[in-house]
């Protein structure tokens, strides 16, 4: 769900300078917003070879061209040495956290193929038996896999919910088999490798676009200063920063998947009316970002229709002392795509909230689960929702979080936002110093949702 512009090369242009401030806005809007600090700074590098329009004018020009002075010229490099420098420790930090995660994948994938080859426990057995007496079962009903490459969400229209006759006993199974070790280990295999597969995808197309942005301001750099530097600066590029073509990221992606088919194939076989099922989940989700987008898409493995409870301005400030950089109109605006029902949750206790919406015939037989990020397993109000329906886990994203966000593109001092950037992360994402404690904003906490910085 990110606004992406295309450049049409067929597309007329009206004037000589649209064509590059098209590519400046198509560079910022394909470029996820966790991002844009480790971008070329395209803007700015272009700002650099405009000259004094006063100058420009008397002379007849349009404000480029060869009255880039050596002052423009300076900032222009500047700018260019500093794209160079914080695209090469982004991607140097990127390559190696992919290359090591890609081994707790495949040690996951491992750990599936384990439990796939198990066989039943005595109680599955007994179970399986007591069910088979009398008349014949419907076969499980599995689910579809859940795609990394999109977050169109299908929804079923008019969907008729079936009703097990034996509402107890299903209950139990749903419990049984979401905390079975072989599902378990599937959820995070499958939902793991997928999230990475998209971030294999978002890395390459950030790199391409980089790439391509680099190439374009130095003709821009020719053209306005009639010198021609463009092919040595490129053939520079390829030296010093080949990895701007991708290559080992696209192999990384050849793997992951070759491993995403396998793990589907090892899916257990789930019970019935598990697909049919109301899933509930809860967050602040302030500054959405793909952690987000890729734990709520996941919820789809769980059921069919997403209910999301989300905290106003004032008890998110009660949880964590500290504003909403967008407010709720905002952050409902930004979840509503990727869930079926909304509701505000204005305390920050929510479960009387939860409680309201949770219908009681689902609670009786079995059609509802809760499920979330396993960044926060004892979540507020979890001792009342697990006596109610089974709670389910799904892998964070790494190295993201809305804390990382807050750091790099709104805190006050430059200096904690650099820092911030390149800071190593802890399990929930947020940025850490060399002792491991969280970078915090002094300011973070007198800057309310209605005043929100821009990044």
């Amino acid at each position: 769900h990110r606004n992406t512009a295309h450049i049409n090369a067929n597309q007329p242009i009206q004037n000589k300078h649209s064509a590059i401030m098209k590519f400046g806005k198509t560079l910022r809007d394909s470029i996820i917003q966790e991002w844009r600090f480790y971008s070329v700074d395209y803007k700015e590098m272009k700002k650099a070879l405009k000259v004094n329009t006063d100058e420009a004018s008397d002379s007849g020009s349009d404000g480029y061209g060869e009255f880039v002075d050596s002052d423009g010229a300076e900032e222009f490099f500047e700018l260019y040495e500093s794209s160079k420098d914080k695209l090469h420790r982004f991607y140097a930090d990127k390559e190696a956290w992919a290359v090591d995660y890609m081994n707790t994948l495949e040690d996951r994938v491992e750990a599936l193929r384990d439990t796939s080859s198990n066989p039943p426990s005595p109680d599955q057995e007994t179970e399986n038996e007591s069910e088979s007496d009398g008349e014949e079962q419907e076969e499980p009903v599995a689910s579809s896999p859940t795609s990394s490459a999109t977050h169109t969400l299908t929804i079923p229209r008019g969907h008729k919910r079936r009703v097990s006759t034996n509402c107890a006993w299903l209950k139990d199974e749903y419990r049984r088999v979401g905390k079975s070790k072989h599902f378990q280990n599937y959820i995070y295999a499958v939902k793991s490798l997928c999230t990475f597969d998209r971030e294999l995808d978002l890395l390459l197309e950030f790199l391409g676009l980089n790439k391509t942005a680099f190439g374009k301001i130095l003709k821009k750099y020719d053209k306005r200063t009639g010198s021609a530097i463009r092919d040595e600066k490129l053939a520079e590029l390829d030296e010093t920063h080949s990895f701007l073509d991708g290559d080992v990221l696209s192999e990384l992606k050849d793997r992951v998947t070759h491993l995403i088919d396998e793990a589907h194939a090892l899916k257990p076989s789930l019970p019935e009316g598990w697909e049919e099922r109301k899933v509930y989940t809860i967050g602040c989700f302030d500054l959405f970002h793909r952690g987000h987008q890729n734990v709520l898409v996941s919820l789809r493995e769980f059921g069919y229709f997403i209910v999301a409870g989300i905290h106003d301005d004032e008890s998110y400030f009660q949880l964590k002392n500290k504003y909403t950089v967008d407010n709720l109109e905002t952050r409902m605006k930004n979840v509503k795509p990727f869930v079926d029902q909304l509701f505000v949750i204005p305390s920050t206790d929510p479960t009387p909230y939860l409680q309201a919406m949770t219908s009681e015939q689902d609670v009786e037989t079995g059609s509802c689960c809760y499920a979330r990020g396993d960044d926060m397993l004892q979540f507020p109000g979890r001792d009342w929702v697990e006596s109610v329906m089974p709670v389910h886990f799904v892998p964070r994203t790494e190295n993201c979080s809305s804390t990382l966000l807050r750091t790099i593109y709104h805190a006050e001092d430059k200096e904690l936002r650099k820092k911030a950037a390149f800071a190593k992360t802890r399990y929930d994402g947020k940025p850490i110093d060399d002792d491991g404690n969280v970078l915090k904003l002094s300011h973070a906490a007198s800057c309310p949702a209605h005043m929100q910085a821009t990044a």
